[in-house]
C-alpha cells in the first residue's frame, strides 16, 4: 500500500512538472519603452529579454553583401529591433530562461505582433532549429529568397562569430524615451 501511493505522488509530480507551462500563467511584461541591447536582446522593465526562436548578429559582426563588400549587420540588426519597438508598448510573454538567467520570450509592440518574427522576415536574425525546428522556418526561407539584410552574401552565423570573438563587448544600451529612439 505503501509503494502505491509512493508511485502515486511520484507520477502526480511528474505530471506537475511536464504541464507546469500551462498550470502557471507565463509572466507578461509590459512597458511603453525598451532598451535595445542588440538585435535579439532588450531591457523592458528593468529585465534583460533574449527573443525567443532567433539568433542575431553580434553588433560587431560584419557580413558581406552580393559584390563581398563588408557592411555592418550587427549594428543594423540593432537599429531594425529600436525601430521595431519604437511605437512603444512593448509587451513580453516569458517562455523560460537561459544560462545566462536571461528571460527568453516572444515579444511584441504597438505595431508590430512578434518582434522575432520581424527581425527574421528583414532579414537580420536567424531562426536556428531547436529540437527539430526552427520557429521562425519560413520568415528565414523568405528573407533568404528574396537577399534581404544578412542573406544578400556570405556571412558567418552568429553563434560562429561570438566563439571567434569571445572578447568583443557590445556598447551600451540604446535608450528610447518615449516613441524616439
Amino acid at each position: 500500500m505503501r509503494a502505491l501511493g509512493f508511485w502515486a505522488l511520484l507520477a502526480g509530480l511528474v505530471l506537475a512538472w511536464v504541464y507546469s507551462d500551462r498550470l502557471l500563467p507565463a509572466e507578461i511584461l509590459r512597458a511603453e519603452t525598451a532598451q535595445v541591447r542588440d538585435g535579439d536582446t532588450l531591457t523592458l522593465a528593468r529585465k534583460t529579454i533574449r527573443l525567443y526562436g532567433i539568433d542575431a548578429p553580434e553588433y560587431r559582426q560584419m557580413c558581406a553583401d552580393a559584390k563581398g563588400v563588408d557592411w555592418p549587420c550587427g549594428k543594423a540588426a540593432r537599429l531594425q529591433l529600436a525601430a521595431l519597438t519604437a511605437s512603444g508598448s512593448i509587451a513580453c510573454e516569458t517562455r523560460a530562461q537561459d544560462r545566462y538567467g536571461r528571460d527568453v520570450a516572444t515579444c511584441s509592440s504597438a505595431t508590430v505582433p512578434d518582434l522575432a518574427a520581424a527581425m527574421v522576415q528583414a532579414g537580420l536574425a536567424i531562426s536556428p532549429a531547436e529540437r527539430g525546428s526552427a520557429a521562425y522556418e519560413e520568415a528565414e526561407a523568405a528573407a533568404k529568397a528574396t537577399l534581404r539584410g544578412i542573406w544578400q552574401g556570405p556571412f558567418k552565423q552568429p553563434a560562429e562569430w561570438r566563439a571567434e570573438h569571445p572578447q568583443e563587448r557590445v556598447p551600451p544600451p540604446v535608450t528610447r524615451i518615449g516613441n524616439g529612439v
